[in-house]
């Protein structure tokens, strides 16, 4: 079997770093920044240099910024991402190692821009996965269904023989059930009610229970 993994908030988190955040500098809320990246492009690889991801971000957020103030924020967005992702909870490493140990094919599939996507050969997650798709690098992004599709291919799967696992923001559990795909909704980070999941699991490792 294949396992399709979501990256933020269902293999990291950033909610730990939300006092470091742009929306603190910003004034604006968790759905609006994620709203503003959506719309930036970001996440399709519209715009890649990281001044540029920020920049585009405070324009769809109708805030203007001097440019020194759009580089000291870009530093720290930087440094935040990669302290984020280089770091794993040991429980979701020992899970994806025992998937790995039982045969399971394991790929990533993540709405990122490119800033999100840097430091991923430099977590202790990316031994552990045989492929990692990032939207930025493909030009689609969840729930599109072509990603999913792309990432069955990928990984040499068909869709009925894949699971996704994420928390579901941005639709992706819908989206993966629309190709064919069982779902599973992980709770480990965030407790939320979301439509299209087959199974919901609040500790990561119970996903070694389904399967």
């Amino acid at each position: 079997m294949t396992f399709l993994f979501d990256l933020f908030f269902t293999l990291v988190t950033t909610r730990t770093h939300v006092s470091e955040h742009e929306i603190s500098y910003l004034g604006i809320t968790w759905p609006e920044w994620e709203r503003c990246v959506r719309d930036s492009g970001a996440y399709l690889g519209r715009v890649s240099a990281p001044t540029d991801i920020l920049r585009e971000i405070v324009r769809c957020a109708g805030k203007t910024l001097d440019e020194e103030t759009l580089r000291i924020l870009c530093g720290r967005r930087v440094a935040r991402v990669w302290d984020i992702v280089t770091r794993a909870e040991p429980e979701i490493l020992d899970t994806l190692r025992a998937l790995k140990e039982r045969g399971h094919g394991l790929c990533l599939v993540s709405n990122a821009d490119a800033i999100d996507a840097l430091p991923w050969t430099a977590t202790p997650l990316a031994p552990l996965f045989d492929r990692a798709i990032f939207s930025c690098d493909v030009h689609m992004q969840k729930p599109d269904p072509g990603i999913y599709l792309l990432a069955a291919k990928r990984m040499g799967a068909e869709p009925g023989d894949c699971v996704f696992v994420g928390d579901g923001g941005s639709g992706e559990l819908a989206g993966a059930k629309a190709v064919g795909m069982r779902t599973v909704q992980v709770r480990h980070f965030l407790q939320r009610e979301i439509e299209g999941a087959d199974d919901v699991i609040d500790r990561f490792e119970d996903i070694l229970e389904l399967f």
